[in-house]
Parts: C-alpha cells; structure tokens; sequence
C-alpha cells in the first residue's frame, strides 16, 4: 500500500486511572477504556463495527469484552497478542480494515492488572522465583528443589525476563562501549518528561548519580534502568481520515506501518543484543510514510528497560550503530533536545501500558494536549513497540497533518543517511516505592563465586535424565537431529532447520563467553551469575558461570574461552557449569 492510499486516523482516545488501581478486573477496565474512546471520538458504542482485544498477563480480557460492551453485528473482532507490539499491530490491523472498507470505526484496547493490593509489584509477573521489573525481586527462602532443564536454567540465574535484557545489554556494551552511565541518561531525561505529566507514577527528577545509585537488579541494569508496574486500560479508535476529521477531536492520522520479527537463532551468527525488529519495522513504517529518520520530529519508543530505547533509536537509524550511547548522553531525547524521546515519561516513570503507553502519549502529543510537557516537534511521530525478549517489533508514523494533503516534509538527504546507517546495523534518585523500595545496592557490591551452592538442589524428570546422567560422568549432553546433522541445545525439542527428529549427542564442552549478567534479588546479596555460552558446535547455552570469586568476575569479557566443569553438589543431580579457560579453579 502507497501512501496516498494510507487514509486512517485515531479519532478517539480513552484512558483509565493507571497506575495504583485495584478492585476491578481487566475486562471492567478494558470496557471503560473504550466507552471513554468512543465518546472522545464523538460516537455511540452501536457506532462501532470492530474491536481488537489485546490482554495483558492477568487473563479474563477475551472476545467476551464484545458481549459487556454490547457490540452487535461486528465487522472486525480478534485478540491480538504481540506482547509489547501488540498496540502497533492492533492499529495496522484496524487501519488496514477501515481503508478497506471492512469495517468503519474499530476499537483497539489493552488491560491489565498484574498490581495486587499489599504485594510488591516485582511479583507482580511471578513465575521464575525472582522477578524482574523495577519492584524487585522476590526469592523463595532457603534453596528450592528445582526439576528438569528449565530448572536448572533457574538455577543459573535465568529467573525473570530482566535477566535476558541484561545479557542484551551487556553484549552491546562489551561490542561498542555502551555504559551504564549513557543508560542512565535515558532515565533521567524521561523522568525530566514525566514531570510535566499529571498521569505519571513518578514525576520527582532524579539524577544521574540517583541512577547510578539505585541498587542492581541484575548488572548491567539497575533498578531506575527498569519499566514500572501498573494496572489500567487504554483504548483507541480507529476510523478512515475523512470520519476522524468530523469528529470533535483532532484527528491524528496514521501515516505508515512496520513489522520486524527478526527470529533470532541462539546459536553462532546470532545479533541478539545488537540488531533488533526495529530495523525492519522502521523501515518498512517510514517507506511507507515516504519519510525517513532525519524526517521524524519526535518518538515514542517502547522502553521496557533503559537499553530498549538505546538499541532501538540506533536501529532506527537516527545515529549509527554503536553510537546510541552518545547520541541519548547528548541530551537529544531530554525536554529542550533535538528529538523529544518519550515526551510523558515513557514507561519508566509515567506508566506500563505496554504498546498503548508510547501509543498514547503520541496521540496526547499529536493533538497538542500535553500541557507541560507539550512539544512543538510533533509534524512526524514514531510510535515503537516491542514484545518478548527482543522477538516482535512494531512501527507507526502518525502525524496530526493529513499526509494525502502534503504535510511537512524535511530533510530527505539526511533521511537517505539515516537509513542506510539503520540497513548497516542490519548486517552486522530514589529506589521508587511502586518498583522496588528498600535499600539501594551501588555498583561496589560483592558478587558471587557462581558454583554448586547458588544454584541449589536440581532434581532430573524424565525428559533430562540423559543429560543429568551424563553430567554426573563428567560428559555434556546436547541435542543433535538424525536427519541433517544440525547441533541443538539441550533444550530444543525438534530441529528448525528440517523438521526432524533430535537426538541426544555428547558435545565437547568447550565455546566461548557471549554475555553474563549478575543477579541481585531484593532482600538479599548477588546469588548467580547467569551467562551465554556458545560450544564449540554452534548453539548457544543458557548457563551458569564458575568463578573463584570477585576477582574472576571482573576478568570476565565477551568472546573469552570457557570450558564445562561438573562439580558434585552435596545434593541433587550433577551438572555443567562453565569456566573460563586460564581462571582459577574455585576453591
């Protein structure tokens, strides 16, 4: 689709309370967000002829939302669930339905209510034993019993989808430099944003010395480096330009959309922690916008963690690759920068909405209700969103001009430069009550030796018995298919490649270091050193790291060789643990 042929826009906008809410459900929310939409937009609830479902993790948010609201005759009904894309693929989907004609206005709707009343937020996506998110960790006491593979992962340290961003973030870091300083900027200027916003969780200003001070969560990322928690709904309406535009409300009408699933593979040639959707997303959003990065005058970027914004912009091409850490210390994304990131706080400091938090705030922007916090920089806006752990990206451009009636266009030399910088990539304060509370932990910290003791009692089921019984004879077990040959890890349950069968096959148990991170629970000091290891064979292991304490911690660097030990716990089953090669052995 061209652009002259795009001709949608939002027309409604509906918020609930977010943050602190308890006592509903998500689907009473989700049911309030669009009844807000609807009358924001002008419309009756009969008005609308389609709705698009995106749920959160709290369930109860289905197709029944239809049924509450008494939708009848609906064109258009789905649940949509791309995680934090799931904002972005709810409009492209809405979008490409009224431009159709299949259906004329559509709702696109998220809830969710992971808060609990007297919890910490930090258990608040429970499941691994220590959680992530700014709320901190919760650790089961003493040392659990843990089953199977995914135990043992557990074991290691890989409790929380933190975790995985830290080993992201890490693996930028050890390739270009990046450090957590240049992450802390981020926080810093979207906390500057969030004070102009009435809505935000957070709007006290923090420093960079209060980032560098708030305590690990899992290094290289400290507690103000991770989204908030909240509960709330938001919905949009969606509906062709020429409907919008007699509406009440400025339309903000959508320019251009992109997908980006990049698939990584865990194993040798992967760019995980480098190269994320957004080059994909962006550039497929922006061509069809027929704009390019230097054309984009503000974003929204989905900004789970500090190192998400990072990654993003650079895929993006607003700065080359390997630059992101500069160019966000340069002040660009701050109130009075070059390109106003996350203009009410993102969802660092304003509210974790999932996709609907970036989308939102560019609707609030493009229609010029931001009071405070309101930026000129609105002609072309970048919406971002991500979901998984760096596995679906999404991208719109909206605007508030009508892009069939020639909006401003700027820069497109520069545009030009921006994406070929993003095609390059392509190839190659306080801790906050509502996020973590207590004592903060600085980067001075002791850290674990990473052995038997901190990853517990590990029990075989029926599947890992092979691999435990091997462990205990000293021999590393990963999967191997019987069609083509192809090396899997332990944990591959049929080859990607063919299709075919795998089959338990001893590897050497040699490979090299490809990220680590240190994991910090809340009420205690740092318990595992979870890492990524690619063998010798090609797949990547989540495993854990044996260090002879502090000392070999900090000799730590990527690329380094490291080799299987199989140390025999005073409990439970034997198993792999990796040591770099020239270490000291642990005592």
């Amino acid at each position: 689709m061209n652009r002259a042929s795009s001709g949608a826009a939002i027309a409604g906008l509906g918020m609930t309370s977010l943050g602190r809410v308890y006592g509903t459900t998500p689907r009473r929310l989700a049911a309030s967000a669009v009844r807000l939409a609807a009358a924001d937009a002008g419309m009756a609830l009969a008005d609308l002829d389609g709705l698009l479902i995106c749920p959160g993790i709290s369930g109860g948010l289905d197709l029944g939302l239809a049924a509450q609201l008494g939708l009848r005759d609906l064109s258009l009904l789905a649940v949509i669930s791309s995680f934090g894309a799931s904002a972005v693929m709810a409009v492209q989907t809405a979008a490409l339905a009224v431009t159709s004609g299949a259906a004329r206005a559509v709702a696109c709707v998220f809830a969710d209510t992971p808060l609990q009343e007297g919890a910490r937020a930090g258990s608040a996506f429970g499941g691994w034993g220590e959680r992530d998110g700014q709320d901190g960790q919760d650790r089961p006491s003493g040392r659990p019993e843990r089953h199977g593979l995914a135990g043992l992962a557990a074991g290691y340290g890989f409790r929380s989808v933190t975790v995985y961003y830290a080993l992201a973030a890490r693996r930028h870091m050890q390739r270009y430099g990046t450090t957590s300083e240049q992450l802390g900027a981020i926080a810093v200027a979207q906390r500057g944003w969030a004070a102009g916003n009435p809505l935000a969780q957070y709007r006290d200003p923090i420093t960079l010395a209060d980032h560098q001070r708030s305590r690990w969560v899992a290094e290289p990322l400290h507690l103000l480096d991770c989204s908030l928690v909240s509960n709330g709904a938001i919905a949009v309406i969606v509906t062709a330009a020429r409907a919008a535009a007699a509406g009440p409300r400025p339309p903000v009408h959508v320019w251009g959309w992109g997908q980006g699933h990049p698939g990584q593979p865990m194993a040798s040639g992967s760019d995980f922690g480098l190269v994320t959707g957004a080059v994909q997303a962006g550039r497929a959003a922006m061509g069809m916008a027929g704009v390019g990065p230097a054309d984009v005058t503000m974003c929204q970027i989905y900004d789970c963690y500090t190192y998400t914004v990072l990654v993003t912009l650079e895929d993006y091409g607003f700065c080359a690759k390997g630059d992101g850490g500069p160019f966000v210390a340069s002040g660009a994304l701050a109130p009075g920068g070059t390109l106003p990131v996350n203009t009410g706080g993102g969802q660092l400091s304003a509210y974790y909405m999932w996709g609907f938090t970036p989308l939102s705030e560019a609707v609030i922007q493009a229609r010029g209700d931001g009071g405070d916090r309101q930026s000129s920089a609105t002609d072309v806006i970048l919406v971002s969103g991500n979901g998984g752990i760096l596995s679906h990206h999404g991208t719109l451009i909206v605007s508030p001009h009508d892009r069939r009636a020639g909006g401003p266009r700027r820069g497109r030399a520069a545009a030009s430069r921006g994406w070929a910088a993003a095609e390059n990539a392509a190839g190659r304060s306080r801790a906050d009550g509502d996020r973590a509370g207590g004592d903060s932990a600085g980067g001075g910290g002791g850290h674990p030796a990473g052995g038997p003791d901190s990853v517990g009692t590990v029990r075989a089921d029926e599947r890992s018995a092979p691999f435990f019984a091997a462990a205990s004879r000293g021999e590393l077990l990963i999967r191997r298919c019987d069609d083509c040959g192809g090396w899997q890890g332990s944990s591959a349950s049929q080859c990607p490649s063919c299709g075919g069968v795998l089959s338990w096959a001893a590897a050497s148990g040699r490979g090299t270091l490809i990220s680590w991170s240190v994991v910090h629970p809340r009420d205690s000091g740092p318990t595992a050193v979870p890492a990524l290891v690619e063998l010798a064979e090609g797949p990547w292991l989540s495993a854990g790291l044996w260090l002879a304490g502090p000392a070999g911690l900090a000799g730590l660097r990527a690329g380094m060789a490291v080799a299987a030990e199989f140390p025999s716990p005073a409990d439970g089953e034997s198993y792999p643990l990796f040591r770099p090669l020239g270490s000291p052995r642990p005592g």
